[in-house]
């Protein structure tokens, strides 16, 4: 066997995926850099628009969730004013609206971007009877079309020009973000719950934080979540901080 594969074999059994990343040729990974809104990162995305012919008008607004009208939000961006945010988990779009209102309350041309698979964690297919989970992910022919619900949510605020739509796993979307050299000021993590899930999203968007950025999450009292981020901080030599009702771990500038 060669030496690269034994190592590859070690990794795989002790738990990690070593993939190779397709980085982005020398120019358009500097001009990358000078990217610094969503605007870019949508054209980037997607070669048309998602809102574009989409009528939301079937869907009355409905941005229910879990922590979306926190006080974090807007301390933290008034703190970093940041151009652009990553958030790692979306659902409905309650937390990204809120992020929204307030970078356009603070004058700022702050663009977000939303990375979720829209497919529901585990704990929404545990219940079938359950309002706020199973069923609100309305199941089409047993597939969830709640993401459409979350395009509805943003025309609902007029959100469409900052908040940009990435249906991905959290993985392969910082994949592409490294790939393109694309990095944020704030990035909230707010995706699985499960331990080894949180920690692999935190050591992967570690990454594309900005110097001197923010990474930040919910749910901190969730067994999973507070293992994981007390485990990669530790490992990090980063401290654990508190606003609001949200965890934070700082970048060196």
């Amino acid at each position: 066997m060669k030496l690269h594969s034994w190592i590859k074999t070690l990794f795989y059994k002790a738990g990690y995926s070593v993939k190779k990343i397709r980085h982005a040729p020398r120019k358009a990974a500097a001009d990358a850099k000078q990217r610094t809104t969503a605007v870019d990162v949508m054209q980037l995305l997607h070669r048309t628009n998602p809102y574009d012919g989409f009528d939301f008008r079937p869907f009355p607004l409905d941005s229910h969730g879990w922590g979306g009208q926190s006080p974090a939000f807007r301390e933290l961006i008034a703190r970093k004013r940041p151009r652009l945010i990553f958030e790692v988990g979306t659902w409905k779009g309650a937390s990204a609206l809120e992020m929204a209102a307030a970078c356009r309350d603070l004058g700022l041309a702050t663009q977000i971007v939303c990375v979720d698979t829209w497919l529901g964690a585990l704990e929404f297919w545990n219940d079938q009877n359950d309002p706020e989970r199973y069923l609100a992910l309305q199941l089409r022919h047993g597939y969830p079309s709640v993401y459409y619900q979350f395009l509805a949510n943003v025309c609902h605020g007029g959100f469409q020009d900052r908040i940009v739509p990435f249906p991905q796993t959290a993985s392969t979307a910082a994949l592409w973000f490294r790939a393109h050299g694309i990095k944020a000021e704030l990035i909230y993590v707010d995706a699985s719950h499960e331990e080894e899930d949180v920690y692999h999203d935190l050591a992967s968007y570690w990454e594309i934080l900005d110097a001197g950025g923010i990474l930040f999450g919910d749910d901190y009292g969730w067994d999973g979540v507070r293992l994981a981020v007390e485990r990669f901080a530790e490992q990090e030599g980063r401290r654990v901080s508190f606003v609001a009702d949200k965890w934070l771990l700082t970048r060196e500038a």
